[in-house]
């Protein structure tokens, strides 16, 4: 009799494992409420190792998504995916990294995400019209969500062979890397700058009531187009090391 049992017991255990390992993602995908301006088609595979064609947000097309669970980080009590996105997206982004829910909250660990700059440009309001070159690429090497940003940061944001054009002369800016990282729940990004052409050096901050400030100064250098720097004299005097000094603040 309790060796009957014991089978039956096994033989449930593999059917539930089976069904639950073999679950299919778009089933799933059609149980959890619908989100308002989310599309997700094309997906395939299982919530443990699948992928989606398109996702789409506020008709935004991000490309293909591709996720890959971590089995050993359930030990631990979190749920992680080794992710691939951004094929087909408009922006023409691709990323790849880590990204998870613990009980803390959403996380993402060496998370890398690169996208042309003048993809970006586009949605800023350029004050002179301008294209640039070159890619934007993001590092997350650890963070932690926390409302309204974050817990944990720390990451960077580097402009990679960049160069701005314009009517008036071109800019060479050199590499361009800023250092990001999380203040008392606010963001941080922290910029130094230097080429032939300009050399600067920024701190802007963004924190939890959505005041931003943004401090730094920028230097023309050698190699600064003659037209552009006419434009200059708008900013009023230099200092006696020849930076113009910039300070911003305000709420979004």
């Amino acid at each position: 009799m309790k060796f009957k049992l014991a089978v039956g017991v096994s033989f449930g255990a593999v059917l539930i494992g089976s069904l639950v390992a073999h679950i299919p993602a778009a089933w799933l995908l059609q149980q959890v409420p619908v989100v308002k301006g989310l599309t997700i088609s094309g997906v395939s595979g299982t919530p443990w190792q699948g992928s989606a064609s398109q996702v789409q947000w506020q008709n935004q097309r991000f490309g293909r998504i591709q996720w890959n669970m971590k089995l050993g980080a359930l030990l631990s009590g979190e749920a992680a995916f080794n992710v691939r996105f951004g094929k087909g997206s408009e922006l023409g982004f691709d990323g790849r990294g880590v990204v998870g829910y613990r009980a803390s909250g959403p996380f993402a660990e060496n998370l890398l995400v690169s996208v042309p700059a003048q993809n970006v440009l586009k949605y800023a309001r350029a004050p002179i019209p301008a294209t640039v070159t070159g890619n934007l690429e993001l590092t997350l090497r650890d963070y932690r969500y926390q409302a309204p940003y974050c817990d944990v940061l720390d990451g960077s944001l580097a402009w990679v062979s960049g160069n701005v054009n314009s009517p008036l002369g071109s800019i060479n800016p050199g590499p361009v890397i800023a250092d990001l990282s999380c203040e008392q729940g606010g963001l941080v990004a922290q910029i130094d700058q230097s080429s032939a052409d300009v050399s600067s050096n920024w701190k802007a901050s963004l924190d939890k009531t959505y005041n931003y400030r943004l401090d730094g100064w920028f230097k023309p250098g050698a190699e600064f187009p003659p037209q552009l720097g006419k434009q200059l004299k708008w900013l009023g005097t230099p200092d006696t090391k020849g930076q113009y000094k910039i300070n911003y603040k305000g709420r979004i």
